[in-house]
């Protein structure tokens, strides 16, 4: 029988490219949920496409992630998707550049909290 899970390389599951977040706060419900789903970051200094990135808004805070999109005279809207925050920020890209953290590539949606918790029990 052919083996349906193999292990990858360790080199091919941890990058320095790469991050692996949970997802903090409720800006981004209903479609990221706190504690329950994360989110595969890739650290980056600038803006590089709308999307959704992470943001160090608070201080001591764990990042903020917010959706980005472009808008005229170089300027970007930050935005939750969660309706209960109806704030929307605009900044000019190096505002941004000040607090941008990483850019969200992946969502990793938690499908059994259950059997999560206990294999990080079990670790």
């Amino acid at each position: 029988m052919t083996n349906l899970f193999p292990v990858p390389s360790t080199d091919k599951v941890f990058s320095n490219r790469f991050r692996i977040h949970p997802v903090e706060g409720d800006h981004m419900e209903p479609g990221l949920s706190e504690r329950r789903d994360y989110v595969l970051l890739m650290p980056v200094q600038t803006y590089c496409c709308e999307g959704i990135y992470l943001f160090d808004l608070v201080p001591g805070g764990r990042g903020t992630l917010l959706r980005v999109q472009n808008i005229l005279g170089g300027k970007v809207l930050l935005k939750s998707d969660n309706p209960a925050y109806s704030t929307e920020r605009i900044m000019t890209r190096a505002e941004f550049e000040e607090v941008v953290l990483a850019y969200v590539v992946a969502d990793i949606k938690v499908r059994d909290v259950m059997v999560l918790q206990q294999l990080c029990q079990d670790s």
